[in-house]
């Protein structure tokens, strides 16, 4: 309980690692340049998510595929806006609260290393300060990459960290870039009826989180009339008042109104100056740690996308783990095989654990998202979910593709962790009707075809 911990970074790992300390640390201080609790990079991108779902949800069950579009008029884009501002304000100031009830210090300003023990934190209207501490917890998320010659420019070239300077919604879009983030603003975009080439790179687009969930979800986009066009990185984007062309390097050109670039996330962690204190970080800017986020200098610790730029969920296990062993409470390093790695919103696209393995060590059954009842309820009946077991019959893990994906893994993410059997999980019924109800399912057809 005496021990004092420093944790850099305000988003989801800075909270979780500073919630986490605190009933074990004598005193704990959160440094951040923005807000405490500020989401900014992926909140955007999900409240234009739940406005496409809620723009569908009345005339119908979202289409994978439809001849026809909701009454646009219903999706404005200045009051998506005014409310993705007014949940982050709501979100802000939740987790402030909750960070002071705990006792958590909160410092604003820009924190820099200058020693293994010492943190320089500088602000616009305040003088420097030193903050001294027994351990630092690096969680400063990350940023997005952008070539300079993609850069946004709040005109017509747009990134996922700049959506909400969007004045318009476009009748034609260029996206560059795949990924998570790609396939959601794709997604997005298409169902607004927006006119969308994709540029990706040879093989692409991949989703890199599940990529035997690739074809459907590029299935569901060129129904919608996406043109998906794999090849050479754009190497100029020409900007004109009221359009861009993306120029290729065989001098091909595709033209739109608007342009959206998402290459990528890389570590924010250069300003910490790091490497100045011997902390090493890797080509990419990721710190290197250990399974409990410890680095290579003791008293150091990184967590979330400082450490591995993934999901929202893998960044806020990382915290937990940091935080408790920076505090010297005993703890399992971090496991990724129980953690479920969902992106996009419906079709919700989530995957747990492994899936195949050499030699048929692992073996996988699949069934309809339609086997259960509350898909026909909700009038989302497409996708599938797929659960993997071992040779010793144990659940491995999951992959799931349409309504409420994530969700339906839960169970499948228990089952990994604690070594379940697909005997144990058939013998279990989820709630119904509910999604919960397809990993049971699974289990059960796992058992017929092992008859």
């Amino acid at each position: 309980m005496n021990k004092r911990i420093v944790v850099i970074g305000g988003g989801p790992a800075g909270v979780e690692a500073a919630i986490t300390a605190a009933p074990y640390a004598a005193a704990v201080t959160i440094v951040s340049d923005r807000p405490v609790g500020a989401w900014h990079q992926l909140l955007p991108s999900r409240v234009w998510l739940a406005a496409v779902d809620n723009l569908y949800a009345a005339p119908g069950p979202f289409p994978s595929s439809t001849s026809g579009f909701p009454d646009m008029s219903r999706f404005t884009l200045a009051e998506v806006h005014a409310h993705a501002d007014r949940i982050a304000g709501r979100w802000r100031a939740q987790q402030a609260q909750l960070l002071n009830d705990l006792g958590v210090r909160i410092v604003k300003g820009g924190a820099s290393f200058q020693s293994p023990s010492q943190l320089l934190i500088e602000s616009d209207s305040d003088d420097a300060m030193t903050l001294v501490a027994d351990a630092f917890i690096v969680a400063a998320g990350s940023t997005p990459f952008v070539p300079p010659p993609l850069a946004p420019d709040g005109k017509t070239v747009f990134s996922p960290a700049t959506a909400h300077e969007m004045p318009h919604l476009p009748a034609s879009m260029i996206v560059i870039g795949d990924g998570p983030t790609g396939f959601e603003f794709v997604h997005i975009f298409s169902a607004l009826n927006i006119d969308v080439t994709w540029l990706v790179l040879p093989g692409g687009p991949s989703c890199a989180i599940a990529p035997d969930a690739d074809a459907f979800l590029v299935d569901m986009l060129l129904r919608r009339g996406v043109r998906i066009r794999p090849g050479e990185p754009v190497a100029v984007l020409q900007r004109h008042d009221d359009h861009v062309a993306a120029v290729k390097p065989d001098g091909s050109r595709h033209e739109a109104e608007m342009a959206f670039v998402t290459i990528g996330n890389r570590p924010n962690v250069a300003p910490l100056n790091l490497e100045a204190v011997g902390v090493q970080v890797d080509a990419r800017g990721s710190v290197r740690t250990d399974g409990f986020g410890q680095t290579n200098v003791e008293g150091i610790y990184a967590a979330g996308d400082a450490r591995q730029v993934r999901a929202g969920s893998v960044s806020m296990a990382h915290a937990r783990i940091a935080a408790l062993h920076a505090t010297g409470q005993e703890t399992e390093p971090y496991d990724e095989t129980c953690m479920v790695i969902p992106f996009l919103s419906n079709p919700q696209v989530a995957r747990v654990g492994v899936l195949s393995a050499a030699h048929d060590a692992i073996r996988s059954v699949e069934v309809p998202m339609q086997s259960a009842l509350k898909t026909h309820i909700s009038g989302h009946t497409q996708g599938f979910l797929r659960l993997a077991w071992n040779r010793n019959r144990q659940v491995v893990g999951g992959l799931a593709v349409g309504y409420q994906a994530a969700d339906a893994l839960a169970p499948v993410s228990v089952a990994v962790r604690t070594k379940t059997t697909i005997d144990s999980l058939a013998s279990l019924y989820g709630p119904h009707p509910s999604i919960s109800e397809l990993p049971f399912m699974a289990a059960r057809a796992a058992c017929r075809q092992a008859l």
